[in-house]
């Protein structure tokens, strides 16, 4: 299992639209072979911060995926990272 997570930087103003401009994209995702989950979602604390967050079943699922979808451009979007983490094992957190 893979985990793709990082965070991107917009004006304020801009975050919504950018949201919506990636809700498409979004949704394209999740329907993916291989996609557990998929999500950019505006940071609750931080104005201009919006969180993502990937999980895909393997490196060839991720890989499909990247192949396949072309970066559109976003000019208002200021600073973006984005990391892939390699999962070796998963358990509930409690219980």
């Amino acid at each position: 299992m893979l985990i793709v997570a990082g965070t991107g930087y917009v004006d304020p103003d801009h975050r919504d639209a950018l949201l919506e401009s990636l809700a498409p994209a979004v949704r394209r995702a999740r329907t993916a072979p291989g996609c557990l989950d998929y999500v950019v979602a505006a940071d609750p604390i931080e104005p201009d911060r919006v969180n993502i967050y990937e999980r895909w079943e393997s490196e060839a699922h991720l890989g499909t995926h990247l192949a396949g979808s072309a970066p559109a451009p976003m000019p208002e979007v200021r600073a973006v990272e984005v990391v892939r983490y390699d999962v070796s094992g998963a358990r509930p957190l409690r219980g």
